[in-house]
């Protein structure tokens, strides 16, 4: 298979995602030609248990990226459209899986029908996925088309000691994320009930049960509250959110004391003054039209880029009723569909074949999926995906930790905090974090957003200007290192660690 002819890297790693998501993925690099008018790219993925690294030949990539940079250089404004595409895709998609999946009666339906489903919101996925991908190819080599750009900009219009702050106003998000359009509804929610007597107190002691029966104006609200934004930390396999998680929110928010008048006057108050201060230096600066239109274009890309993966969060969310849905008939768990190829579970659905559990959980146990010339993709399962496993190179190598006293990253949010660190890469590690501690994570994802809120400062190995921590810390005001390589192999759970998030900075105070 031709997949052999290619020299595969670890070129970044993901958590919770299942083999349905992981053949998708692979699936949309066949349609970059017909998204962006450049060849396939040679690509591949290793999965342990949902845990995930993403493969590829750096050759390709570079190729890729070449052509994906010239598209670039020619017209500036073929990133724009690249993320407007994908949010207009986005938007198509989250629609079609909602009314056709989420909202039908898929019991009404055959086996058939429902593979027809699953098929369109495949492609759906995938073609998604092509647009998403073009921007860390663009971006290859620790290169961002954007921000590179905005550096120079800055670096030429302003002083050395506004650097940070210029920074700071630019790559603001230029509209609200989802996850701060939930934040904000739930603010507004408390705000209505914050003045009713004993409201307070009933939500920090009492459960959900017992505030529908004392509350029911408040938990009617919290459930219209959830039946909009149960999905914004779904991710690939959530699990959605229901009353309780969102009413933790709520608790944890009385448990600072803060009131929620002040708490969004605070947040729009500062959108004002980004806003105020953005015009500002343009107009202090005088950018020439290149320059102009990079300095707008930061805090759309900031904004639009991620929005890309909100969308898909939520057709995966819709289309968990649909997995249960075969799951049910073939007398199989979710788990199990969600590892389950096309082919096996048409074979169930349609042709009445009983299916391989075995089959299925050796694919969550270790699957190994790479792409061929042809358009077919190959998976190795067991012994076979043991071996090329081992034979992927992967940069770290043998890290010498012992005599590490600080690491050294990217700000993503200014700021100086210290703490005990927890390592929280999944949502099953959230229940070790207290509030204060500081967060350490491979990539952070929506689906710890709950832990993200209690942190005191979030470091990580991964990231760049619109990764999930950078986008949640500026949001949350929370002291954000990104991008440090090794946090998550060079700090364990109870280290003492202080960030200066600012210089990119984090100490090791003391370790276990």
């Amino acid at each position: 298979m031709s997949y052999k002819n290619y020299k595969y890297t670890v070129w970044a790693r993901d958590y919770n995602s299942p083999f349905l998501r992981n053949d998708i993925w692979m699936r949309s690099f066949y349609m970059y030609p017909e998204a962006l008018g450049i060849p396939k790219l040679a690509v591949g993925m290793t999965s342990r248990n949902n845990h995930i690294e993403y493969l590829v030949d750096m050759d390709e990539w570079a190729k890729a990226h070449e052509l994906l940079k010239q598209k670039a250089i020619d017209d500036y404004r073929y990133v724009v459209r690249l993320i407007a595409m994908a949010n207009e895709h986005g938007e198509k998609m989250n629609d079609w899986t909602e009314k056709n999946i989420f909202l039908a009666d898929l019991k009404a339906l055959t086996g058939q029908e429902l593979m027809d489903l699953y098929r369109k919101f495949r492609d759906m996925q995938a073609m998604e996925y092509a647009y998403g991908t073009a921007i860390p190819v663009l971006d290859f080599g620790g290169v961002s088309f954007v921000e590179s750009n905005l550096n120079k900009i800055i670096k030429s219009k302003g002083s050395d000691q506004e650097y940070q702050a210029c920074y700071a106003v630019f790559t603001e998000p230029s509209h609200d994320s989802f996850a701060l359009q939930q934040e904000k509804d739930l603010l507004n929610l408390m705000i209505k009930h914050y003045g009713q007597t004993g409201w307070i107190d009933d939500v920090k002691t009492k459960e959900w049960d017992q505030l529908k029966a004392i509350h029911p104006d408040f938990a009617a609200g919290l459930a219209k509250h959830t039946a909009k934004h149960a999905w914004v930390y779904y991710v690939y396999m959530g699990p959605a959110f229901t009353e309780r998680e969102f009413l933790g929110f709520i608790k944890e928010y009385l448990k600072q004391n803060v009131n929620p008048s002040v708490k969004l006057q605070s947040i729009e108050k500062h959108q004002a003054e980004v806003t105020e201060k953005k015009q500002a230096y343009i107009k202090q600066w005088k950018p020439d039209e290149f320059q102009l239109a990079i300095l707008n274009l930061a805090g759309d890309f900031v904004w639009g880029k991620p929005r890309r993966k909100d969308y898909q969060s939520k057709s995966y969310y819709h289309v968990e009723k649909l997995m249960r849905e075969a799951a049910k008939r073939l007398g199989i768990a979710l788990e199990q569909a969600r590892s389950a190829p096309i082919e096996v579970l048409e074979q169930g659905l349609i042709n009445g074949q009983p299916v391989d559990v075995n089959l299925l959980n050796n694919i969550r146990k270790l699957h190994v999926l790479l792409a061929n010339d042809n358009g077919n993709i190959t998976m190795l399962l067991g012994q076979e995906a043991e071996e090329f496993s081992k034979n992927i190179q992967r940069e770290e190598g043998e890290l010498d930790l012992k005599n590490l006293k600080e690491l050294r990253g990217v700000c993503a949010c200014p700021g100086k905090a210290k703490g005990t660190v927890r390592v929280i890469n999944i949502p099953e590690d959230m229940s070790k974090m207290h509030e204060g501690d500081i967060l350490v994570s491979t990539a952070t994802t929506p689906s710890i957003v709950p832990a993200m809120k209690q942190a005191g400062a979030i470091i990580t190995d991964e990231g760049g200007l619109t990764c999930h921590a950078s986008i949640v810390s500026r949001e949350l005001q929370i002291p954000c290192v990104i991008g440090t390589k090794i946090a998550t192999k060079a700090l364990k759970d109870g280290d003492t660690v202080e960030v200066d998030a600012e210089k990119g900075l984090v100490r090791i105070i003391s370790g276990n």
